[in-house]
Parts: structure tokens; C-alpha cells; sequence
């Protein structure tokens, strides 16, 4: 018996340091995200209490879900990808062969704008089921797939960070679903800034998912003025990829 309570204890210090080497994962998935879940439920609640005009909140909806679905496909899905490349050995196969470290990224990346298109297509055909009537243009349809390319190329920046630095699998991983959700929770995309506290309104406006959803919506409603949100999320796009290749381990991994 006490041998037993010795290597259960064991077990649990093994585990343990691991959690001190690793603290910030641990805190993304025991506290910041939870945290962000409550204060979604609470600004989505509210607003629905306050009698928010339905056809408003339906086309945020679609909105925030089309922003939700290129968040997850950039950062929480390429960036598994890139980390399972990279820890489990493949990335070296890749090194080897006469390919630029671009040419690898911005394959990633064009797997990922795939998967964004079908996306994208599914959820407003799906919408139309369920009632979401859209004033999608011609003109506002092209800057709909503008908005999804610069959104998609921020998220793979993003990815590409995480995937290089990360220490462990489960670490990027953890990071990368945290932050693939998190941006997304976190920014008034769901509801109107306004429901979120004052230090989060600030934080929000660091992150390229409030510009999407923002854009995203004014397309879906048959509007163009978005060039402001446009000239951000390029401005995002070129930074996060600039860092991301710069992080980025190749011949050297």
C-alpha cells in the first residue's frame, strides 16, 4: 500500500514540474479561457435582453462565425499542422529537399485558403436554412474574399510563431487553440464593444479577428466601406507573417 501511494506521488510530481515548466498553457486553459467563455455568455445574454433587433444579431451571428471558422482554420489547424511537422520530424524531410522556407509556409497557406473558401461557402448557404438573409453584392462579395485572404495570412503569421517557439507539442497546441478561440471570444464580434469591459475594448483593438467580424458584417449587409478594416488587417498580415518567418526554424530544426 505504501509503495503504491509512493508511485502515485510520484506520477503527480512528475506532472508537476511539468506544469511549472509549461505555466502559461496551464493558466490559457484554467483560467483565460474559461474566462473568456463567462464574459461572451454575459455580453450575448445581455444584449439579448435588451432586445437587439433579431435581424441585426442573426447577420452578426453569421458574421462572428464565418470570423470564428477562418480563426480556427488559420491559427488552431495550420498551426497543428505546423507543429506536427515540426515535432514529429517532418519538417526536416522538407528541409532537405531544394524548397525555400516560404515555399513551405505559403503551401500551408494555401491549404488553409481552401479550407477557408469551403468554409465560408457552407456556412452562408447553411445560414439561408435558418433564415439569415444577406445583401451580398458583387462588389461586396470580392471584398468578402479580400477580407478572408488577409485574415488568413494574419492567422498563419500567427501560427507560424507559435509553432517555432513552443517547447513541447501539447504546449503549441494548447496555445494555438487557445488563441484560434480566444480571439474570437475575446473581441466584440458575438455582440457590440460596447458590452465588454473598458480594458478589454482597448485589448480588442489589437486583434484581427474585431476588424474581420466587423467587415465581414458590412459585406454580408451589401456595404464597401471598409477600407479602413482592410488597411488594418494588411497591416496585421504583414507583421505576423514578417515575425512568423523570421521564427520560423528550418535547416537548422
Amino acid at each position: 500500500m505504501t509503495r503504491r501511494v509512493s508511485d502515485i506521488w510520484c506520477v503527480f510530481q512528475i506532472h508537476l514540474e511539468r506544469v511549472r515548466a509549461e505555466a502559461g498553457p496551464f493558466i490559457l486553459a484554467a483560467l483565460v479561457f474559461p474566462a473568456a467563455m463567462y464574459l461572451f455568455a454575459t455580453a450575448v445574454g445581455s444584449e439579448a435582453s435588451a432586445g437587439v433587433d433579431d435581424t441585426e444579431r442573426r447577420l452578426r451571428f453569421l458574421a462572428g462565425s464565418i470570423v470564428f471558422s477562418l480563426s480556427l482554420t488559420a491559427i488552431s489547424w495550420l498551426g497543428y499542422l505546423l507543429l506536427e511537422n515540426r515535432f514529429t520530424g517532418r519538417l526536416r524531410l522538407f528541409a532537405t529537399l531544394p524548397l525555400a522556407a516560404s515555399s513551405y509556409a505559403f503551401g500551408i497557406l494555401l491549404f488553409g485558403l481552401a479550407q477557408a473558401a469551403l468554409g465560408t461557402s457552407s456556412l452562408l448557404l447553411v445560414s439561408r436554412f435558418f433564415g439569415v438573409r444577406t445583401a451580398l453584392t458583387l462588389p461586396a462579395a470580392f471584398l468578402l474574399v479580400v477580407l478572408i485572404v488577409l485574415m488568413m495570412l494574419c492567422g498563419c503569421g500567427i501560427a507560424l510563431v507559435i509553432a517555432s517557439h513552443a517547447r513541447s507539442f501539447s504546449e503549441g497546441s494548447l496555445l494555438t487553440d487557445a488563441l484560434g478561440a480566444g480571439f474570437v471570444l475575446v473581441a466584440p464580434i458575438y455582440y457590440a464593444p460596447e458590452s465588454l469591459p473598458r480594458a478589454l475594448q482597448y485589448l480588442s483593438r489589437l486583434l484581427p479577428t474585431t476588424y474581420a467580424a466587423r467587415a465581414v458584417q458590412a459585406t454580408l449587409t451589401g456595404r464597401h466601406d471598409v477600407t479602413d478594416d482592410l488597411l488594418v488587417l494588411a497591416f496585421m498580415a504583414l507583421v505576423t507573417l514578417t515575425v512568423g518567418f523570421r521564427s520560423m526554424r528550418w535547416r537548422e530544426d
